[in-house]
């Protein structure tokens, strides 16, 4: 799953082996000074968290891998 905007992380929900529903809230990243919440859109394992808490990243940029189960 890819930054869906340019911001900070400033919030992160989900760990490396969690499972995660769709809906499920993953990170909140803050741009221009509002909070954005990133949810899953996919069912299945964390296999791989790429983003750390107070974070720059740029739209586009890879967060994290959601592997289906």
């Amino acid at each position: 799953m890819n930054a869906p905007m340019t911001g900070r992380i400033i919030e992160i929900n989900v760990a490396e082996g969690d499972g995660v529903s769709v809906g499920d809230m993953l990170v909140v990243i803050e741009s221009m000074k509002m909070e954005n919440e990133v949810f899953s859109q996919h069912e299945g394992t964390l296999s791989k968290l790429m983003v750390a808490d107070d974070q720059n990243v740029s739209e586009g940029d890879p967060m994290l891998e959601i592997t289906t189960d």
